[in-house]
């Protein structure tokens, strides 16, 4: 056949459609189907195409990385998988080719005897025996376990390491796991490589935890021949290997959160790892050939400038398969809602300078108001007419009773904790898992299940975050931990609508927060940098009916200029500056005040700004944010029907005129789906987006024809399996998954609906129960089935 020109030309004329046979092959009565061969390759395509993974399963003989002489361990767990399946194992053939011998057991039980070599016992200077004494030190090691092995104690030592870095519960977690399985992102591991050289006093790369030193059992064979024992430092208690009683309240929101990176932080994927198919691969290769010579001259400045200049965003999405695409086009000049970069492409941006952007780039109104003040004086220092002006304008859109100006959000929110904690004396801000409050060391932060907390990236000191408590985002457990501790809280920080997760809008919640922050005398600080003045006038206050305290604002309000803004109640906002005098009187500032200032604040190009975008939105009035929220929620609803069309595991929430793009990620290569909307002429990252005044109907008709080209291309590329189940509404309830509930491993940290707990049903079988508030005490299985 090999020499056969008929045989060479039939596979290029009648290929086989090894998708359609699989589908066809499982057809509809359980099926399992056993791959016999070195790799996944055609287990991992079968697995594609199975609607359910337990009524049709897919095992692989052997592994992509049986190497090592572990095939016979793959083997077995080949066995295993097809037994756990229902398949009856020929035990006697499979044993046929061993020379076992019956030998005679004892008839007793064992005599437990302790075999480890205990600690010397101390003698003092008179020669009398001294007991042991545990280090009293303040590096939070617990004692050690001494019936584990030396390799035993090593590992648990090295878990302590590493969930008081992460925030992650590891108690549970196999020694053959890899780090990046048990969710430690490369940016993580990059921070615990130093972390464990300092600790354990052998060097260890990040490279290492990568490629040689991936799981706990290889980097505790790598530590164990240089490591001191005892003197080590964490150490874990006895009882930490006690069976873990499943989680009953209510863990961090959404697992995955804990991996993901804050902000513009650098997301970089370091392992290469071949999985394209033929048909993958020749699909990448001719986008790969398109998308530079488009965008050629993009990727040769980024190339040309990568050594002085220091980027994260350059670098952002980093992953050695994507490598060549790895850059940002490079924009030349821009007016309205769209961009046209350096080598001539014109693009309808959707990213709109992270939301800043409200009206477009360089309306006349801003141009105008910033050539004026250009033209009179930018000077630095003295005090701005236009300062006051922006001041009343901020106060009169929001109904707060007095405004400071800083240069960024960030600023804002880090100047509302400081003004909570002056007039309250109290040290504890009370936040949420999966909120964003901007590039301060305090608020780049993870939580755990424990209520501790943990720097969120590398350079972040763990006393950094002490003063920090996180707590799941609108669930009843967080209502009654507020409830516990508000009285010790300076504040409750809160992004009302969290720009990465904006379906959810729990009203009640924060109407409670509310109610008990006034009670307890802590500040509400509402983080709306994103939803002020874009979702409405007076942002999600607005919208919500509730009044904070203190609300931090930036973005829109510059005009396209930096800026920060904190606005509230004066009781508050006179931390900055004392409080209301008056000359001639013997008034003096009544309050006092903390440190807050900045060479840039008030700038007069950005009052400028700020003063024609707030002019020009109480010009306009409501009408202005409720034209820009209908267009964008019909154009997010037709976007959603075209990712059913196409069955892509790819969907757009959208709260008021912003809209985020979410996406299966059990899906390798998502990043496809940005890159090709930017091929077709839409420019967006994987950011929360946001339309403006500019953008005009037929710029979305453009935004909708250039996503169904990138839909078509993504399902003609072979990276999308076919869905085999509809993609869900997102709603509040559901958080914005887009698995099929009722397909996903059972995990304490990802409950379906908030406030479920795991228990067993009366068949044994592992479950997701609610409280029964009809009959207290009692509880209701959630039905997977009905949520999707």
């Amino acid at each position: 056949e090999a020499t056969s020109p008929t045989y060479w030309s039939d596979h290029l004329r009648a290929t086989v459609r090894f998708a359609q046979a699989v589908k066809f092959a499982w057809g509809d009565a359980p099926r399992i189907m056993l791959e016999v061969g070195p790799r996944t390759t055609a287990t991992t395509l079968a697995r594609q195409q199975s609607a359910d993974n337990k009524k049709y399963v897919a095992v692989p003989s052997l592994s992509d990385h049986a190497g090592d002489g572990n095939e016979l361990t793959q083997v077995l767990k080949a066995i295993g998988g097809l037994w756990q399946s229902g398949v009856l194992i020929d035990w006697s053939s499979f044993y046929e080719g061993e020379d076992r011998r019956r030998i005679s057991m004892p008839t007793y039980a064992f005599e437990r005897v302790r075999h480890w070599v205990d600690p010397v016992a101390l003698v003092s200077a008179r020669g009398e025996r001294v007991e042991n004494i545990e280090s009293s030190g303040n590096d939070g090691a617990a004692p050690i376990d001494t019936d584990l092995s030396p390799k035993e104690q090593l590992i648990a030592q090295i878990k302590h390491l590493l969930e008081e870095s992460s925030g992650l519960e590891l108690a549970d977690a196999s020694n053959e796991e890899t780090f990046l399985e048990m969710g430690l992102d490369s940016l993580f591991l990059t921070q615990v490589a130093t972390s464990l050289s300092k600790k354990f006093g052998v060097k260890v790369s990040f490279r290492q935890l990568n490629e040689e030193l991936p799981n706990l059992d290889k980097l505790a064979d790598h530590i164990l021949p240089h490591w001191n024992g005892g003197n080590a430092a964490a150490s874990v208690r006895a009882d930490d290997h006690r069976p873990q009683q499943a989680a009953a309240t209510n863990a961090l929101e959404d697992a995955p959160e804990l991996k993901k990176v804050f902000g513009a932080q650098a997301r970089i994927v370091k392992e290469k790892v071949d999985d394209m198919t033929p048909q993958q691969r020749a699909w990448f290769d001719s986008f790969l050939q398109r998308y530079t010579e488009k965008t050629a001259k993009s990727k040769a400045f980024t190339q040309a400038n990568r050594q002085v200049m220091a980027d994260p965003r350059v670098v952002t999405g980093f992953k050695p398969q994507l490598k060549e695409l790895t850059y940002q086009v490079v924009v030349d000049k821009s007016r309205g809602c769209r961009l046209t970069d350096i080598d001539g492409n014109e693009y309808v941006d959707i990213l709109s300078g992270f939301g800043s952007s409200m009206f477009g780039y360089m309306p006349d109104f801003i141009r105008e108001a910033c050539h004026k003040q250009l033209d009179q004086s930018v000077d630095i220092g003295p005090m701005h007419p236009l300062a006051a002006d922006v001041s009343h304008l901020l106060c009169e859109l929001t109904g707060g009773e007095r405004a400071a100006v800083c240069n960024t959000g960030s600023e804002a929110v880090l100047g509302a904790m400081r003004m909570a904690r002056t007039v309250t004396g109290r040290s504890l801000i009370i936040a949420f898992a999966g909120s964003y409050h901007g590039i301060n060391d305090e608020v780049i932060i993870r939580g755990s299940k424990s209520k501790k907390s943990y720097p969120g990236a590398p350079g972040i000191m763990p006393e950094a975050v002490q003063n920090m408590l996180i707590l799941d985002y609108g669930t009843p457990e967080s209502l009654e931990i507020i409830k516990e501790r508000c009285h010790e809280a300076a504040a409750v920080l809160v992004e009302p609508v969290q720009s990465r997760r904006m379906e959810f809008r729990p009203v009640d919640f924060l109407r409670e927060v509310r109610r008990i922050t006034k009670q307890h005398g802590a500040a509400l600080i509402f983080d709306e940098v994103i939803t002020g003045f874009r979702m409405h006038p007076n942002g999600a206050q607005g919208l919500f009916g509730i009044e904070a305290d203190i609300g931090t604002y930036g973005k829109v309000i510059g005009g396209g200029m930096p800026i920060g803004a904190m606005i509230g109640k004066h009781e508050w906002m006179d931390a900055l500056d004392g409080g209301f005098w008056q000359f001639g009187d013997d008034s003096v500032p009544p309050s006092g005040v903390t440190y807050f200032a900045g060479t840039f604040v008030r700038h007069p190009l950005t009052m400028a700004a700020a003063k024609a975008a707030l002019l020009h939105m109480k010009e306009v009035g409501p009408a202005l944010q409720e034209r820009l929220n209908d267009m964008t929620g019909d154009m997010v609803d037709r976007a959603n029907a075209l990712f059913d069309k196409y069955q892509l595991p790819y969907r757009w929430v959208t709260f008021g005129s912003a809209f985020k793009t979410k996406y299966d990620e059990s899906v390798n290569y998502t990043e496809l789906f940005f890159m090709l909307m930017r091929y077709h002429g839409v420019h967006v990252l994987d950011f929360p987006h946001f339309l403006t005044t500019s953008h005009t109907r037929a710029d979305v008709e453009h935004i909708l024809k250039a996503l169904e080209k990138t839909c078509i291309e993504l399902r003609e590329s072979g990276f999308m399996p076919e869905r085999t189940y509809p993609i869900p509404t997102v709603n509040s309830v559901l958080n914005g998954s887009l698995r099929k509930l009722s397909e996903r491993v059972i995990s304490a940290m990802e409950p379906p609906v908030p406030g479920a707990r795991i228990g067993r049903t009366a068949k044994g079988e592992p479950a997701w129960f609610v409280p029964d508030n009809v009959n207290p005490g009692r509880y209701l299985q959630v039905d997977l089935e009905e949520l999707v």
